[in-house]
């Protein structure tokens, strides 16, 4: 009598403890957004600029859509490129030299009154970096 209380009790310890297999299974978003994580790294800075919409590549320099048209091509038409929230100037190169792609968390492009906050430097609009 008492192995098969003993054994009855090992069973019930056993069942109880096992408890149900967690899912592997991901939603859709999280597994976009682990690989566009992955991804990025594989991007250059203009590139990842690229894919914003309203800009434009023009001499490979970023430029925002609104100001394509401008009758005043021979000033400097890049945006003011802004790195956490510091204010880095009007070139991408220098900003290229500053930035390693795989280190940018986040691109924001503004323009018009959204950019009117950084004053007169961004009537070309802006573009945000936000690094990790």
């Amino acid at each position: 009598m008492k192995t098969y209380l003993s054994l009855c009790s090992i069973a019930i310890l056993l069942l109880c403890s096992c408890g149900p297999a967690k899912s592997t299974t991901k939603d859709k978003s999280s597994l976009d957004t682990e690989l566009r994580e992955k991804n990025r790294a594989n991007l250059s800075l203009l590139q990842r600029i690229r894919q914003k919409p309203g800009v434009v590549l023009q001499n490979n320099v970023p430029i925002l859509n609104k100001t394509t048209n401008s009758f005043d091509s021979g000033g400097n038409q890049e945006p003011l490129y802004v790195l956490n929230n510091q204010i880095i100037g009007n070139s991408f190169h220098s900003v290229n030299e500053l930035i390693d792609s795989y280190n940018v968390k986040k691109i924001v492009v503004l323009s018009g009154a959204d950019a009117a906050g950084y004053g007169t430097q961004a009537s070309n609009g802006v573009i945000l970096f936000n690094t990790y």
